[in-house]
C-alpha cells in the first residue's frame, strides 16, 4: 500500500513502513557511533507515520526516552496526532516547518536529532536553514543523523543502461534543478553539518547493492519521485502544455522504468551523515 507522503507540499508516494526501516543495517536504525545509553529525548524530522520512533524506542535501553515528531503536515499521523504505546507515554505528533525555528519550549531539550528524506522539498540554500533549526533543538554534545537520497545515482544493473533509464535519471536532474531544488543531497548534508558547528562527523553511504531492504523500495522510490517533480517542470518550461499532458509523459517513462526492472534491480544510494554538536 503506497501512501502519500508529503514533504514540503511535494507529494512522494512511497511504502512508509519500508521507508522507515530502509537504513537498518546489521541491526543497527542508529549509526553505531551514536551512543544510546544515555539518550534521554529524540526528536524526529518529517516523521510522516511517525514509524521511525517506533522503531527507535525499541532499539534504546532507556525506557522512559521523550519521543517527539515534527512534519510540515499531519496528513498521516494517525487520529489525535499522537501514537499510542502500550504501558508508556504516547508519542506527540506536531505540526512545524523545518524551515521555521522551533518554538522555544523544544530548544535545547533533546540530545538526538533525526532528519531523514526532505530532499524532495529543499532548495540548495535550505539545509543551512534545516540544520541550523534542528541544531537548536539539541542539547549541548547533542547527536544529529540525517539521511537523503542520491537522486544522480539512478540506475540499474543492466549493461549497457537502458535508454529509459538514461532519460529518468536526466529527467528528475533536470527537474530538481528547474524547480530550485538540490538533486545532490548526500553531499550537501555532509557539507553543512561539516561547517555547521558539529564534531565527530561520520557519513556512510547505503547502497540497493546486496541491501535486500532498500533494494524493495528503490523501484517505488524512483517512479514516486518522478510522479512528484517532473511534471511540474515540464509545464514550468513549456515542455507540457498543461499538468495534465506533462503527467501522461512521465506515466510512460514510469512504465518502461517498471518494465525494464522486471529484468534488472535498481540501485540507488542513500547517504547518512552523523555529528555531534559543539559549542
Amino acid at each position: 500500500m503506497l501512501a502519500p507522503v508529503y514533504v514540503y507540499n511535494i507529494p512522494i508516494y512511497i511504502d512508509t513502513l519500508t521507508k522507515a526501516r530502509a537504513f537498518i543495517k546489521n541491526g543497527h536504525i542508529l549509526h553505531p557511533s551514536i551512543p544510546t545509553k544515555n539518550i534521554t529525548a529524540v526528536a524526529d524530522l518529517g516523521t510522516g507515520t511517525g514509524i521511525w520512533l517506533e522503531d527507535v524506542a525499541k532499539c534504546l535501553p532507556n525506557n522512559l526516552v521523550y519521543l517527539h515528531g515534527f512534519d510540515i503536515s499531519s496528513a498521516q499521523y494517525p487520529s489525535g496526532s499522537e501514537i499510542p504505546r502500550p504501558g508508556h507515554n504516547p508519542i506527540p505528533l506536531s505540526v512545524h516547518d523545518a524551515l521555521h525555528p522551533f518554538p522555544t519550549e523544544h530548544h535545547g531539550r533533546y540530545d538526538l536529532v533525526h532528519i531523514r528524506l526532505l530532499t524532495a522539498g529543499l532548495k540548495y540554500k535550505d539545509y543551512a536553514t534545516v540544520l541550523e533549526n534542528a541544531r537548536e533543538l539539541l542539547m549541548p554534545n547533542g547527536y544529529l543523523q540525517w539521511e537523503e537520497v542520491d537522486h544522480t545515482a539512478f540506475c540499474t544493473n543492466s549493461v549497457p543502461e537502458n535508454p529509459a533509464i538514461t532519460r529518468l535519471r536526466q529527467s528528475v536532474i533536470g527537474a530538481m534543478l528547474k524547480l530550485g531544488l538540490w538533486p545532490f543531497a548526500p553531499q550537501r548534508v555532509h557539507d553543512q553539518v561539516s561547517a555547521g558547528g558539529f564534531r565527530d562527523i561520520q557519513r556512510v553511504t547505503y547502497t540497493a547493492v546486496g541491501n535486500k531492504g532498500i533494494r524493495g523500495i528503490s523501484q517505488k522510490w524512483v517512479a514516486g519521485v518522478m510522479r512528484a517533480l517532473v511534471p511540474a517542470s515540464m509545464v514550468v518550461t513549456g515542455e507540457a502544455g498543461n499538468e495534465g499532458q506533462a503527467k501522461e509523459v512521465v506515466e510512460r517513462l514510469v512504465e518502461e522504468f517498471d518494465d525494464h526492472c522486471l529484468g534488472a534491480r535498481v540501485l540507488v544510494n542513500f547517504g547518512v551523515t552523523v555529528g555531534r554538536r559543539c559549542d
